[in-house]
């Protein structure tokens, strides 16, 4: 496996190394025009790149990928092919079933276990996410604050941001959903942190990004390749995963909220119903 971290890539270089990285299996398979469609980027720019990593060509990087015992075939490539044969809602499916197995794949289960370890510490938790991430940072405080009240959510971009930061502070933990690429928001955001000594949480589709090492915990999560429709299967999966493990790791406290909420509803069920 090609460790791309060690070079100094450009912005559409790290486009192709995460892309690279992520479906290694069928890069034997494709050609430079191909591999410069899926990334949304020009040829002569992938042309250029396998200097950038010390190769002489796609080529040459191809071989390496060959002598190297850890690439299997590609189970997407078979997925691709028998896709056609399938009814639409099945091909949405089985992408689904892909990202949660990519995710599974990259995913850290120490990086997990500690990011855990941080919320379930923190004397308060703040969220961010810009754009369709937003779903996620709501439903990632709804469900945080059964457990918790002290869960807050820093507006999606521009000054507004700078009102939620200065309430953030050391013994916080900042949780940041980073798709795609790094915002500047997210970079303020992680510098922030780092100079203050907050511990931060990134969740992203990023397995080759410059903010992957100024985060404490990363947690990889697919969500489909550049140019895809993206999906929130994967993420919201890995969410409920987190409240879960979060909930068990508060012990009791946690629990006895959980049982509070369930004597309130009981309550004033009557008044309050369901809708």
């Amino acid at each position: 496996m090609v460790d791309f971290s060690k070079w100094n890539l450009s912005k559409s270089q790290q486009r192709i190394a995460d892309y690279l990285h992520k479906n290694m299996e069928v890069v034997p398979y494709m050609n430079e025009a191909e591999l410069a469609k899926a990334c949304q980027i020009s040829p002569a720019t992938v042309s250029r790149f396998w200097k950038a990593i010390g190769f002489k060509n796609l080529r040459e990087f191809k071989q390496h990928l060959m002598e190297d015992a850890s690439v299997t075939p590609a189970s997407k490539v078979e997925s691709a092919v028998k896709q056609h044969e399938k009814s639409y809602i099945q091909v949405m499916l089985d992408h689904a079933t892909t990202y949660i197995a990519e995710t599974k794949k990259h995913l850290a289960e120490e990086e997990f276990k500690q990011a855990i370890d941080s919320i379930s510490l923190a004397k308060n938790v703040h969220l961010y996410g810009a754009g369709s991430a937003q779903s996620l940072v709501t439903l990632l405080s709804f469900r945080l604050k059964r457990f918790t009240p002290n869960v807050y959510t820093l507006a999606p971009s521009g000054h507004e941001i700078f009102e939620g930061i200065i309430h953030i502070k050391e013994g916080d933990v900042l949780f940041i959903f980073g798709f795609v690429q790094a915002s500047v928001e997210i970079n303020v955001l992680l510098d922030y942190a780092r100079k203050r000594g907050i511990r931060t949480i990134l969740m992203t589709d990023l397995l080759v990004s410059p903010m992957l090492e100024h985060a404490d915990h990363v947690l990889f999560t697919s969500r489909g390749d550049v140019g895809d429709f993206h999906s929130m299967v994967a993420p919201i999966a890995l969410i409920e995963s987190i409240v879960i493990n979060v909930g068990k790791q508060m012990g009791e406290p946690a629990l006895q909220n959980l049982h509070d909420l369930h004597e309130v509803r009981k309550e004033y069920q009557d008044k309050l119903p369901k809708k």
